[in-house]
């Protein structure tokens, strides 16, 4: 028996002689990180981490205790039983430890691992040779094993994924990315947009055109742009009274094309992105099954996502959503919160076409890669306020300029809604506050 299980065991046993239920969420995380410096992978580091959470129900009431050190059960237990004299009321019917079904937790040799994560290093900082610009970075592979234990039983699930965080800069422009992929490949998307973005390097600085003139959205910029919405769908922000469109669920929002699920995308068959799917775990930190979710339909917001403790509140069913941290790592010592995992903005045939065929489009406009502090009003307001990060102006379909730097503000109404024209037919992962695979996005006349 592994010390893991051991302990899981003997904290089972401990909190079933001291109280009426218990569950255990348990994460065992291995990282792999090597850095990027000016395109030549440096550094290379390793660490290993283990957390427990016990929660346990006595005498009507739930306590909570979490640790990182697996020799002192007896505390935990401890903890997790007097913090119960003040918690929350207990549920009727306790979720975790059957839904889940059980799975090996298939660790590979450290050798493989290293391995994996300098490949995937090696090719961005090819990304340097081939599109002329310096590229710095992070590249983490991570192993997570997660562990749940109830009185029916335990399950184990897993999953290894790489995250990126890179910076791609040149005289003028500078190009972040911080996203997630399944497989040692750069999204193929990613690679040609910087390379594309590196022959603009040498362009004047502009202004953007007087009035009325077309925007076209990176995925960066697209995800500052839904931050209002994501967060206004969250269970927390509608329990908080937080949320500018809890009330308005099945109203119409945005154009009729526009939809945004939370779904899966199979890890057996690669997306075009290149990401082989992002992670999906089977149930959530509260024990309910993971499900695809469709938050707005048609351009109609339709549903919230829940954990069980926002969708109590609100009087409805949880959506599988409430993870400590997020579904693609596991925080243990943070509480379970309302978390998208795999958000895709999408739109009908009609209104996709490649990013070559958007830009071609755009006789006068600005094409925004990203945007500074657009996160500050989430939820309150579907307009974005921030500043101009990095952007291009546009004219006749060809890039002309570098944007200078200036205060910009974006109603999601407006650029997802009546001015609304297409996205790209091509995605790539986003990953900051929350995690989606997000296109380009065109607007016509803001």
């Amino acid at each position: 028996m592994s010390p893991l299980a051991d302990r899981l065991e003997q904290a089972g046993a401990e909190a079933a002689a001291r109280a009426d239920h218990w569950e255990i969420l348990a994460v065992e995380r291995d990282d792999t990180v090597v850095e990027v410096g000016s395109g030549v992978p440096d550094l290379v580091r390793s660490a290993h981490e283990t957390a427990l959470c016990l929660r346990v129900h006595r005498n009507g009431r739930v306590g909570t205790a979490t640790t990182t050190r697996l020799d002192d059960v007896h505390g935990l237990v401890g903890e997790a039983v007097r913090n119960a004299a003040h918690g929350p009321p207990a549920p009727r019917d306790p979720v975790i430890g059957r839904n889940a079904a059980p799975e090996a937790a298939e660790r590979p040799a450290a050798d493989e691992g290293t391995r994996s994560v300098r490949l995937l290093a090696e090719q961005l900082g090819a990304l340097q040779r081939s599109a002329g610009l310096t590229v710095h970075g992070t590249v983490t592979r991570t192993q997570q094993a997660v562990h749940r234990a109830a009185p029916d039983g335990r399950t184990t699930t897993s999953d290894r994924f790489f995250h990126i965080a890179a910076l791609a800069e040149g005289s003028a422009v500078q190009l972040p990315w911080t996203g997630w992929t399944r497989t040692p490949e750069l999204p193929a998307a990613l690679a040609a947009w910087l390379e594309a973005a590196a022959g603009w390097d040498g362009l004047p600085a502009a202004d953007a055109p007087s009035g009325d003139h077309d925007v076209l959205l990176a995925p960066s910029a697209v995800h500052t742009l839904l931050t209002p919405l994501v967060t206004a769908l969250n269970g927390t922000a509608v329990t908080a009274g937080r949320s500018f469109v809890a009330g308005h669920l099945g109203e119409p929002f945005l154009h009729p094309s526009i939809g945004l699920r939370d779904h899966p995308s199979e890890p057996a068959a690669p997306d075009d992105e290149g990401t082989g799917g992002l992670a999906w775990p089977g149930s959530d930190d509260d024990g309910v099954p993971c499900a695809p979710l469709t938050l707005v339909e048609r351009g109609v917001p339709v549903r919230a996502y829940h954990s069980v403790r926002t969708a109590a509140a609100c009087g409805t069913a949880p959506t599988g959503h409430g993870f400590r941290g997020n579904a693609l790592r596991r925080t243990v010592l943070k509480p379970a919160t309302p978390v998208l995992n795999g958000a895709t903005l999408s739109a009908g045939p009609a209104h996709a076409g490649s990013f070559d065929d958007l830009l071609a489009g755009v006789r006068a406009g600005v094409l925004v890669e990203s945007l500074m502090g657009g996160h500050q009003r989430a939820g309150l307001s579907p307009v974005v306020e921030g500043r101009l990060r990095l952007g291009f102006l546009i004219r006749d379909g060809r890039v002309a300029g570098i944007l200078r730097q200036r205060p910009i503000a974006l109603d999601l109404r407006e650029v997802l809604g009546h001015h609304f024209r297409a996205v790209s037919d091509r995605r790539w992962a986003v990953s900051r506050v929350w995690s989606g695979r997000l296109p380009f996005v065109l607007a016509g006349g803001t």
